[in-house]
């Protein structure tokens, strides 16, 4: 065999996953037919019950429902462009012991970059080092697809960024946000890498 010819990887398929595959794929067509272009998604509660029922994490059944919602007009700029002014949010709110604050929204030529911090309020016991499993979610009567673009954090605060597209407008008063449970099932944890070798300066 020479480096040129193809070779089936082999792998593990049974008939059983052919026909699971088959009416995925089956109701992800008529899916797409009914909701047309909108954006579909359950209410929390539903989603909750049906985490509970198909033994599903939460966030994974939001990522999956939210990539279905990606129709083929969402635009990801590779790249967010000049940046054209500052947008003020600030819009505030406590959770178990967590402060969520939407502070500002970069506003760049092909979207925006909105700025969410995560604080966490009980000082007196051990300061944490947490992982959000977030996604922001924009309701207006205009469709906006929200991509993560950059997260960062220690010490019990955690910083994200979420990609808008289209920018959002100014004023921005009949825009209100969320934040839902949302991560990729399987998601790998990120590399870590410890620094731990005498450094000098000459």
């Amino acid at each position: 065999m020479y480096w040129s010819e193809l070779q089936r990887v082999p792998h593990e398929y049974s008939e059983k996953l052919h026909q699971i595959d088959e009416n995925l794929i089956r109701l992800l067509s008529e899916r797409q037919s009914l909701a047309q272009g909108k954006r579909c998604m359950p209410e929390q509660d539903v989603v909750q019950a049906w985490a509970a029922q198909y033994g599903i994490d939460v966030p994974q059944i939001n990522w999956l429902l939210s990539s279905l919602n990606h129709s083929q007009h969402s635009f990801m700029p590779s790249e967010p462009g000049e940046l054209l002014q500052v947008l003020p949010i600030m819009k505030k709110t406590v959770l178990a012991g967590y402060e969520y604050a939407i502070t500002h929204s970069m506003q760049h030529e092909n979207g925006s970059m909105v700025h969410l911090e995560i604080k966490q309020l009980a000082t007196e016991e051990a300061v944490a080092h947490f992982r959000p499993q977030l996604q922001l979610d924009i309701i207006s009567e205009t469709p906006y697809a929200v991509f993560r673009h950059g997260a960062s954090g220690g010490g019990g605060r955690s910083k994200l960024q979420f990609l808008v597209t289209p920018r959002l407008p100014e004023p921005i008063a009949h825009v209100h946000f969320a934040l839902i449970p949302f991560a990729a099932p399987m998601e790998l944890p990120p590399k870590e890498i410890i620094l731990d070798q005498e450094v000098r300066f000459d």
